[in-house]
C-alpha cells in the first residue's frame, strides 16, 4: 500500500517529471524533423536552381551546330558537358523530334519522361531529376534537349542530418531528466508541512500554525498560504455579520410583502401573476370574485383556470389569451354579462429577460354603456338633423302645390279686365308668391346638398353660349335698372367643355343675379380663363363675377357663403333674400371640384370668382350636319320609302309627315315608344324616325325593344330627330341601336342626307364642315361674348364699349324668326299643311307655355315643358322663342318666372309673324 503511494505516478514530481519529458521530447522530435525539412527543401532549390541555370547555357551551346546540322559537334559538346559533373545523361532532338546526339545514355533504351517539379522518389534505383527543354534560335524551335541531374547527395546529406538529430535529441532527454528529478526533490520539501496545515484549515481551524516563508518560489508558497489563512479568518468574520444582517432584511421583506398583498387584496380590479410555466403565482381576491374562481388558483395553469371559472369569457379563447407575449390591451365579455378589460404586462428582469406575465382585469361594463348612450345620443342627433333636412325638403315641396294655385289665379286675375289699381295689386300679390316660391326652392336645393341627393352629370357644352343663356335670360331686369351686362372670354377657354352645365348654369345664375340685385347702376361683367392643370386631361375653369354694386363690409365677408346668413340685416329689409343662394353656390362648387371666393370693399362693388373642374369637350358634337350638293344629289335618289314617324308633339309629326309626303314617302304616325315598338312589330317599314326624349317609354328604350325583334323588322334602321346636339346624346343614340342622328330644327336637306347614309350602309351620323350651333340647333349669336385675348381683370365699361343699339326687353322682329327655317318648311309642305301646322303651334304652344309657368310656380321640374316648347318652337321657325326656351331648360324655377310675360309675348308676336310670312313663289 505504502508502495503504491509512493509510486513515481502516483507522485506530483512523478507526474511533473512526466510531462516535462514528454514537453521535451515532442520539442526535439518537431525540431530533428523541420531541420529534415528545411535542408531537403535547400537542396531541392538548389537542384532545381542548377537545372535552371544548365538550360539556357546548354541551348547556347548547342544552337549553332544544332541549326548547321553538326551532329559531331553537338556530341562532342554534350560530352564535354557531362564531364563535368552532376550530369548523368544529355540528349538532343531536332525539331521533328529524332534523336540526333545523345550522352550517358544507351540509344536504344527509351528516355525516361521529362518531370515538371523534382522528387526524391528513386527510379530504378537511381534519384534523378529529368529535364527538358527546347533549344530555340531568334524565336524558332530547333529542336530540344532533355538532361538528367544526380540527386544523391541530396538523399546522403537528408540521412546524415536525421541520424545526428536524433542522436542529439536522446541525449537532451536524458539531461532533462535528471535535471528535473533533482529539482522536483528540493520544491516538494515543504509539502508535508503545507498538507498538514491544509488539513487543520478543513478541519475548522482558521488559525494554523504559520509555515516557514522566504525569498524562493516554496518560501514564498509558505507566505502566501499564510496570507490566506488571516484573510480567511476575516471573511468568516464578514461572513457572520451578512448573515446576521440577511436574516433582518428578510424579515423586512417579508413584512413588504404582507402589506403588498393586503394592497392587492383590497383592490377592486383583478391582479394576476402568472411564471414562465403558465401557472398563476398570484391571484388577487377580486379576480376570483369577477370570474367566479373557486379555491386558491395558485399553481395551477392560467388557461385550465379561465375554462373552468364560473364567469369566464364567452366571447375570447382562453387560449388566446394566455399565449399573448407583448402589452397590449382587449376587451372581453363574460358570461353574465359584464365587459371586462384585458391588460397583459410582461414582467422582466434587470437583465431583460422575461419572468412571467402580469394581468390587470378591470369591469369597465359602466364605462362601455356611458359610451353606448352617448353614441346612441349622437345617432338620434344625426336621425333628427335628417329629419330636419327631410322635413324642409318635404315643407318646401308641399308648399308649392299652393303656391302653384296662388301664382296661377294671380296670373289669371292679372290678365283679367282689371281697373289699374287692382291690376296694381294683382301683380303686387304675384311677385311676392314669386319670391316665396324663390325661397323654396333655395331650400329645397339646400336640402338636397345636405342630404347628398344631388348627383354630377357630364356633358358637352359651349360656355360662351351658357354664359350667353344666363345673361339673355337676366337682361330684362338688368335693363329695367340701366345696368350693362358683358362677358369676356379669354382665349384659353375652350370652344367645348364636359362638365354638368345645368350646375355651372345655376352657380352663374345666383352670382350674377345677386349683381344685378345688388347693383342700382353701372355695369355687371362677367369673365372666364382656363386654370392650372389637373391629372387625367382635367383642368380649372375660373369665373369672375364683378358688378358696381353697394359691396361687403370686410367683417362679414367670412360668414358670407354661411347658410342663412347675409353681409348685413339692412340688406335684408332692402333688397330681400334668405342667404342661401352663396351657400348653395359654395356646395356646388366644392362638388365640381373647384373653390369660392371673394374681393369686394363697401361702395366699391364686388368680384366674386369661382372654378370648377372640367375637361375639353367635343367640338364636332356641337356642330349642326349641313348637308351641301352631294346630299342634294342623294336625296333627289332616295326611292319612295315606307317611313314611321314617332314624336310625341303633334306639331313636330305634322312637319315630318309634309316633309316625307312632299317627296314621295309614305308615313305612318306614332305618338310615343310604345306605339313605336307595336307598329313595327305589325308593320314592315323601310326606317324609322325616332323622338328621343317621350314621355311614358323614350326613344332610346323604345330602339332597344325593336332591335330585340326577330328577324328583319328588328333590323330597321332608325334615325334619332332630336333636339340634343350634345356630344353625350350622339353616342348614347349610337349605343342605342340607333343608325343616324338628326338634331332640330329639321332641314329636309339633313335629313334626306342622313336617310340615304343610313340606307346605303354608313351607321354614322353625318358629319359636314358647318357654322357652329348652339346645343339645339341654332346658329350662334354670341351678343355681349367677347373672345378676344383680353385681360382677365377687366375695368367698367366706357362709353365706347357700350352696344351701339343697348338691348332690350323685346326682341327685335329681325331676330323674331328663323326665315330659313320657314322658306324650306314652305317649300316642303303644302298651304293647308303650314296652316294646319300653325294651327297645332297656337294650341300646343300655348298649353306648353302655361304648363312650363306652372311648374315652375309650383316648383315641380320644368325642363320637359321647356325641352318640348323647344323643339316645337325651333321646327316652326320661331327662333327668338326656341332660343328662350333652350335658355329656361336648365335655368332655376325663378327664372322662368322672370320670363313669364316674356315667353307670351315671344309667342304671340312669332305666330303673328308666321302667320304673315309669304310663300316663297314656285
Amino acid at each position: 500500500m505504502i508502495l503504491s503511494r509512493l509510486a513515481p505516478w502516483k507522485t506530483l514530481r512523478g507526474r511533473m517529471l512526466a510531462a516535462a519529458m514528454a514537453v521535451e521530447t515532442v520539442m526535439l522530435t518537431l525540431l530533428v524533423t523541420n531541420s529534415v525539412r528545411l535542408l531537403y527543401g535547400s537542396l531541392s532549390e538548389q537542384a532545381q536552381l542548377h537545372a535552371n541555370q544548365v538550360t539556357p547555357i546548354l541551348n547556347a551551346a548547342l544552337v549553332a551546330p544544332l541549326a548547321q546540322r553538326d551532329y559531331a559537334t553537338l556530341q562532342a559538346v554534350l560530352d564535354e558537358s557531362r564531364s563535368v559533373g552532376g550530369v548523368e545523361y544529355l540528349a538532343v532532338k531536332d525539331s521533328t523530334g529524332r534523336l540526333v546526339a545523345i550522352s550517358g545514355w544507351n540509344r536504344d533504351r527509351l528516355l525516361p519522361s521529362p518531370e515538371t517539379s523534382l522528387t526524391l522518389e528513386p527510379k530504378a534505383g537511381i534519384v534523378r531529376f529529368d529535364v527538358a527543354a527546347p533549344v530555340s534560335l531568334a524565336g524558332q524551335k530547333l529542336g530540344s534537349i532533355q538532361f538528367g541531374l544526380d540527386l544523391q547527395h541530396i538523399v546522403a546529406a537528408r540521412k546524415d542530418l536525421l541520424t545526428q538529430g536524433i542522436a542529439i535529441a536522446l541525449s537532451e532527454i536524458l539531461l532533462s531528466a535528471g535535471l528535473l528529478a533533482l529539482l522536483g526533490l528540493w520544491m516538494t520539501r515543504h509539502l508535508t508541512a503545507l498538507t498538514r496545515a491544509s488539513e487543520r484549515v478543513a478541519a475548522g481551524d482558521y488559525a494554523p500554525p504559520a509555515l516557514p516563508e522566504g525569498d524562493d518560489d516554496i518560501g514564498r508558497l509558505g507566505a502566501a498560504f499564510n496570507t490566506m489563512s488571516r484573510a480567511i479568518g476575516e471573511r468568516v468574520d464578514q461572513l457572520t455579520v451578512a448573515l446576521d444582517e440577511q436574516e433582518a432584511l428578510a424579515r423586512d421583506v417579508e413584512q413588504e410583502r404582507a402589506r403588498l398583498s393586503a394592497l392587492l387584496s383590497a383592490m377592486d380590479f383583478g391582479v394576476l401573476f402568472v411564471g414562465r410555466d403558465g401557472r398563476i403565482a398570484y391571484a388577487n381576491p377580486a379576480f376570483a370574485v369577477l370570474f367566479a374562481v373557486g379555491g386558491t388558483p395558485v399553481g395551477t395553469a392560467l388557461a385550465d383556470v379561465l375554462a373552468n371559472a364560473g364567469n369566464g369569457p364567452r366571447d375570447t379563447d382562453a387560449a388566446d389569451l394566455t399565449a399573448i407575449d407583448s402589452d397590449e390591451r382587449r376587451e372581453m365579455t363574460l358570461t353574465d354579462g359584464r365587459i371586462v378589460s384585458w391588460h397583459n404586462v410582461p414582467v422582466r428582469s434587470g437583465a431583460g429577460m422575461t419572468i412571467g406575465k402580469l394581468w390587470l382585469c378591470i369591469d369597465v361594463t359602466d364605462n362601455r354603456l356611458a359610451a353606448q348612450q352617448l353614441v346612441q345620443a349622437k345617432e338620434k342627433a344625426e336621425a333628427a338633423s335628417r329629419s330636419k333636412t327631410e322635413f324642409l325638403a318635404t315643407v318646401s315641396h308641399e308648399l308649392r302645390t299652393p303656391m302653384n294655385g296662388v301664382l296661377g289665379n294671380l296670373t289669371l286675375l292679372g290678365d283679367g279686365d282689371l281697373n289699374a289699381e287692382d291690376k296694381r295689386l294683382a301683380d303686387v300679390a304675384r311677385r311676392s308668391a314669386e319670391s316665396l316660391l324663390r325661397l323654396l326652392d333655395d331650400i329645397l336645393d339646400l336640402s338636397k346638398l345636405e342630404a347628398r341627393r344631388i348627383e354630377l352629370e357630364e356633358a358637352d357644352c359651349a360656355p360662351v353660349q351658357l354664359v350667353d343663356s344666363v345673361l339673355d335670360v337676366l337682361r330684362p331686369r338688368a335693363n329695367e335698372k340701366g345696368l350693362t351686362l358683358t362677358a369676356r372670354m379669354m382665349p384659353s377657354v375652350p370652344d367645348v367643355i364636359v362638365t354638368d352645365p345645368a350646375r355651372l348654369r345655376q352657380i352663374l345664375f345666383n352670382l350674377i343675379g345677386n349683381a344685378v340685385k345688388f347693383t342700382e347702376e353701372g355695369y355687371v361683367a362677367v369673365r372666364a380663363r382656363r386654370g392650372e392643370e389637373r391629372d387625367g386631361g382635367r383642368f380649372l375653369l375660373e369665373f369672375e363675377v364683378e358688378d358696381s354694386g353697394i359691396g361687403i363690409a370686410p367683417d362679414s365677408v367670412p360668414a358670407l357663403f354661411d347658410r342663412f346668413t347675409q353681409a348685413d340685416s339692412s340688406i335684408t329689409r332692402r333688397y330681400g333674400g334668405t342667404g342661401l343662394g352663396l351657400a348653395i353656390c359654395r356646395d356646388l362648387c366644392v362638388m365640381m371640384g373647384g373653390t369660392i371666393g371673394v374681393e369686394t370693399a363697401p361702395g366699391r362693388g364686388s368680384v366674386f370668382r369661382f372654378s370648377i373642374v372640367a375637361r375639353m369637350g367635343d367640338p364636332s358634337a356641337l356642330r349642326a350636319v349641313e348637308v351641301g350638293v352631294a346630299a342634294a344629289a342623294r336625296t333627289a335618289a332616295l326611292p319612295p320609302l315606307r317611313v314611321l314617324a314617332v314624336d310625341d308633339i303633334d306639331v313636330n309629326r305634322d312637319i315630318v309627315r309634309g316633309i316625307l309626303e312632299r317627296s314621295r314617302h309614305s308615313v305612318a304616325l306614332a305618338a310615343n315608344g310604345l306605339d313605336a315598338v307595336r307598329m313595327a312589330r305589325e308593320e314592315d317599314y323601310d326606317i324609322i324616325l325616332m323622338d328621343v326624349q317621350m314621355p311614358g317609354m323614350d326613344g332610346l328604350t323604345a330602339t332597344r325593344r325593336i332591335r330585340d325583334l326577330p328577324g328583319p323588322r328588328g333590323r330597321v334602321p332608325i334615325i334619332a330627330l332630336t333636339a340634343h346636339a350634345s356630344g353625350s346624346s350622339r353616342p348614347e343614340c349610337l349605343s342605342a341601336g340607333m343608325n343616324g342622328f338628326v338634331t332640330k330644327p329639321l332641314r329636309p336637306a339633313a335629313l334626306f342626307a342622313e336617310m340615304g347614309m343610313v340606307l346605303n350602309g354608313d351607321n354614322k351620323a353625318a358629319e359636314a364642315d358647318a357654322e357652329t350651333t348652339t346645343p339645339d340647333g341654332v346658329t350662334a349669336d354670341a351678343t355681349d361674348i367677347v373672345p378676344l385675348g383680353a385681360p382677365l381683370i377687366d375695368t367698367a365699361p366706357t362709353a365706347a364699349e357700350e352696344p351701339t343699339m343697348p338691348p332690350t326687353a323685346t326682341t327685335p322682329d329681325a331676330d323674331l324668326l328663323d326665315h330659313e327655317q320657314i322658306g324650306i318648311l314652305m317649300e316642303v309642305l303644302e298651304a293647308e299643311d303650314w296652316d294646319s301646322s300653325l294651327s297645332g303651334f297656337a294650341e300646343n304652344g300655348r298649353i306648353t307655355i302655361d304648363a312650363l309657368i306652372a311648374q315652375a310656380s309650383a316648383g315641380e321640374p320644368h325642363n320637359r315643358s321647356a325641352h318640348t316648347l323647344k323643339g316645337m318652337s325651333l321646327n316652326l321657325g320661331a327662333l327668338a322663342l326656341g332660343t328662350l326656351a333652350k335658355d329656361l331648360e336648365h335655368a332655376p324655377a325663378a327664372a322662368v318666372l322672370d320670363n313669364s310675360d316674356r315667353l307670351t309675348d315671344l309667342f304671340d308676336r312669332s305666330l303673328v309673324a308666321m302667320k304673315a310670312a309669304v310663300r316663297p313663289a314656285g
